[in-house]
């Protein structure tokens, strides 16, 4: 009785205490990298890095078409896999992401990089085969080549920005 008596006068302070630990715990769970997902990420980004920068329409900043050869590097993110009910690298034969990739020129700051974004379809084939949108004024290109359930996810950009940072880093490190 007195240690309830205690808690009701002098345990205020217990709530949002425990309401702290609960929203920390919540946020740890959702930060916990996803294996699978890292994989496909990995898998894309390797796949879209073997791409010279013509296949990939590398434009410059001032929107003009890169037409010379170069390291490019890559970010990507997967938003679905064919099949969709894959859950290891080994079962998936298709990869659908969002890239971002930027062509390597010596001396070039990133603010100047040659780069491209957008959906992108890599089969796992050997070599895999990569399928991005061509550039042009017709939005059915992009939806074209993604399946329907998927193309609200087409349409978004990377979501973890640990991978455009990255891709950053090792812009900055290859460029030297």
């Amino acid at each position: 009785m007195c240690l309830v008596l205690f808690l009701r006068r002098h345990g205020w302070w217990l709530l949002p205490e425990l309401v702290a630990v609960a929203i920390l715990a919540a946020g740890l769970l959702t930060v916990q990298p996803n294996r699978f997902q890292d994989q496909l990420a990995a898998r894309a980004q390797t796949a879209l890095e073997q791409l010279s920068p013509a296949e990939l329409e590398l434009y410059a900043p001032s929107g003009h078409a890169v037409d010379h050869g170069g390291k490019v590097l890559c970010a990507a993110e997967s938003f679905g896999t064919e099949p969709p009910t894959a859950k290891r690298i080994e079962d998936v034969q298709v990869i659908y992401a969002v890239y971002f990739c930027a062509m390597v020129k010596p001396g070039t700051p990133w603010d100047y990089a040659s780069r491209s974004s957008g959906p992108a379809v890599i089969a796992l084939t050997d070599p895999p085969a990569v399928q991005t949108a061509k550039s042009g004024v017709d939005p059915g290109r992009v939806w074209a080549m993604i399946p329907d359930d998927l193309e609200q996810k087409a349409a978004a950009s990377l979501h973890e920005w640990g991978r455009l940072a990255g891709l950053r880093t090792r812009y900055e490190q290859a460029v030297v």
